[in-house]
């Protein structure tokens, strides 16, 4: 293997692993919550939805 391309994914793996390091210790902070979802209730789900409905309904 190239000496260059095996320095390249060393230096990738050593990235990915601090990235994730990052995001456990930012969950176990509570930094970030931990099922990374967006915060999408099912009443605003509904009400953009009826929204929509009567945008169109007005056209």
């Amino acid at each position: 293997m190239n000496k260059y391309l095996k320095g390249y994914l060393i230096g990738k793996a050593i990235e990915i692993t601090v990235a994730g390091t990052a995001v456990m210790f930012a969950k176990h902070k509570g930094l970030i919550d931990a099922e990374m979802h967006p915060n999408l209730k099912k009443d605003v789900v509904v009400e953009n939805q009826k929204r929509a409905r009567r945008k169109r309904l007005a056209r």
